[in-house]
């Protein structure tokens, strides 16, 4: 099992996150958000290349996330809210995610094989962020763009009663 540490660079994780290996060298960057002006995260190496993304698409009352590298679609992931518990499938990967908003923990299976958890962490820099732990074989692209996806669902859940009392909450003056 590797770790990894998905930090959120600002208040509530708008605009961009870094991943950090064990040592704290940042690694990759995540950038975009979702909700009604941005619909979508892009991950990003250190230096700036493309590498992958979450797109999210709204249907009738299920909303999908489309998940690629490189170009070529490697699943989508839709979630179910429990009582207790959420629940998601990324069909492309066949990836069972079962975890909790409200304690930002998760844990992703394939069949009984354990993909990654999640817990949330504060960072030397104060920044808070999730740790994941990742089994050895699994491509880190895939594990970055799923978790990343499942952050921004808690920062979202978050910033929500905010915008009901105030709409200008996120906007950036100059």
């Amino acid at each position: 099992m590797t770790i990894y540490y998905l930090l959120n660079q600002t208040i509530g994780g708008i605009n961009s996150q870094f991943v950090f290996d064990q040592d704290y060298h940042p690694i990759m960057i995540i950038t975009g958000r979702f909700g009604f002006n941005q619909d979508g995260l892009q991950l990003l190496t250190i230096t700036g290349q493309y590498v992958g993304s979450v797109t999210q698409i709204r249907r009738k009352h299920l909303t999908t996330f489309h998940i690629e590298k490189q170009g070529h679609e490697i699943g989508q992931m839709n979630r179910l809210s429990g009582v207790w518990h959420q629940f998601a499938f990324v069909s492309g990967l066949n990836w069972t995610i079962l975890g909790s908003v409200a304690n930002n923990t998760y844990q992703a299976t394939h069949g009984v094989h354990q993909i990654f958890s999640t817990e949330p962490t504060i960072a030397k820099k104060n920044l808070d962020g999730l740790k994941l732990t990742v089994a050895a074989n699994q491509d880190q692209a895939d594990v970055f763009l799923v978790a990343a996806t499942l952050n921004q669902w808690v920062l979202w859940s978050q910033r929500k009663p905010h915008h009901l009392m105030d709409p200008f909450m996120n906007i950036a003056t100059n």
